[in-house]
Order: structure tokens, then C-alpha cells, then sequence
């Protein structure tokens, strides 16, 4: 018997970002799916299909993405949803959370980036993160880190203060957070990426597509 394919739902206002993400995935390596799109919250609710990922645009006319995530989780309880942006600010993401999103994706990132990023929520959202394969279709080796691609968001953040040179003092100041606090991020953000300095944290999320090039100063 075989098994359905995962789908992945791709929801933005934009379509000619919509149809340029879906064909860049379907042309990628990334694990076989079934990927619908849909021009708003409404047009995606009211589709037949059940998703395992949703793919939406943070910034939409009418019902944005924010406000969507609620009408998203009601129709797909089960579906991680993972918030597409050309905007990195801080507030954004911390609103995200608040409503429910799984995950935050920027569209600065570069196409292959994007892919691999995707390719994680949608094989995390089948229970599968552990067989994370690279955008290349190369598998990770058993030394590598399999979430080397993904930061939590509020780790994300953090590692967008230090690509810019803040100190633990002015990031925990921006954050209205405890310097103790964005110590422990930090030292998260090094374990995750492998990294033993905060210079060489910047510069492996630049290699991985994690932070643009333009991010490090």
C-alpha cells in the first residue's frame, strides 16, 4: 500500500513569489510533496486538502498572516505553520509566536536556503527531523547537527544582535531581558551551530544561509 504524500500549503498575496517558492521546491531535492497555494487565509481554509505544513506570508491585505495563524491551526490542528517575511524584525517574530506559529522563515535568504529550511519544518512536522537532508540532497552525516539550519526564533533574534556586534548587556536592553538570560541564548546559539566563539557563530549561520551576507558587519 502507499503511503499519501506529506502536502505543504503555501499561502501568499504575492503570486508571483508563490508560484516562483513552489516551483523552486518542486524542482529542488527536498522530500517529495504535494504543495497548494493559495492567495489568502480565506482561499486556504476553504481548500479539501489536508496539509502537515503551511508555508504563510506574514503580511497579507485583508486577514495578514498574523492574524490568520488562529483560522490556520482551527482548520489544520495538526499542521505546523511557519511564517514567511521580508521583514527580520524582532517584534514581528515575537507577535508570531504569541499567535501560534511553529517558525519564522526570511525571504532574504538565498533559494537554497529557503528549500532547506522548508525541507526541515516539513520533515519535523512528519516526526522525521532526525533524516534532515541538506537542499544538495546530500544526507547529514552522523556528526553533523541535524538542526544546523533552524534557530528557535528568539534564538534567531539574538543571533541577528550579535551579527551586528551587540553585547549580552545591550541585547538583553533591546529584549527587556535579564543579562543572565541572553547569556544562556547565546550559549544555545553556539551549541546549536556548533560554534565556539560568537564571531564564528555569525559566520557559520552566514555560511548555512541562516543570516544573509549583508547581516554581518
Amino acid at each position: 500500500m502507499t503511503l499519501p504524500l506529506p502536502s505543504l500549503m503555501l499561502v501568499d498575496d504575492h503570486p508571483l513569489f508563490r508560484q516562483g517558492l513552489r516551483m523552486m521546491l518542486s524542482s529542488s531535492n527536498m522530500l517529495q510533496a504535494d504543495i497548494h497555494e493559495a492567495g489568502s487565509v480565506t482561499d486556504a481554509v476553504a481548500q479539501a486538502h489536508w496539509v502537515n505544513l503551511v508555508m504563510l506570508d506574514i503580511s497579507m491585505p485583508g486577514c495578514d498572516g498574523l492574524e490568520g495563524i488562529g483560522q490556520i491551526r482551527k482548520r489544520w490542528p495538526g499542521a505546523y505553520v511557519v511564517m514567511l517575511s521580508g521583514h527580520d524584525h524582532p517584534e514581528l517574530m515575537r507577535d508570531a509566536v504569541r499567535q501560534g506559529a511553529s517558525g519564522f522563515i526570511s525571504k532574504a535568504l538565498e533559494p537554497e536556503a529557503i528549500c532547506a529550511q522548508v525541507q526541515h519544518w516539513l520533515l519535523r512536522s512528519l516526526g522525521m527531523e532526525q533524516n534532515i537532508h541538506k537542499a544538495s540532497g546530500r544526507s547529514l552525516t552522523p556528526d553533523a547537527k541535524p538542526h544546523a539550519e533552524v534557530l528557535p526564533l528568539r534564538q534567531y533574534e539574538v543571533l541577528k544582535m550579535l551579527a551586528k556586534g551587540f553585547s549580552n548587556k545591550a541585547i538583553a536592553k533591546h529584549f527587556g531581558l535579564s543579562e543572565h538570560t541572553i547569556r544562556n541564548q547565546v550559549a544555545s546559539i553556539l551549541k546549536h551551530l556548533g560554534a565556539d566563539t560568537r564571531t564564528q557563530a555569525v559566520l557559520v549561520a552566514q555560511r548555512n544561509g541562516i543570516l544573509p551576507a549583508t547581516a554581518i558587519k
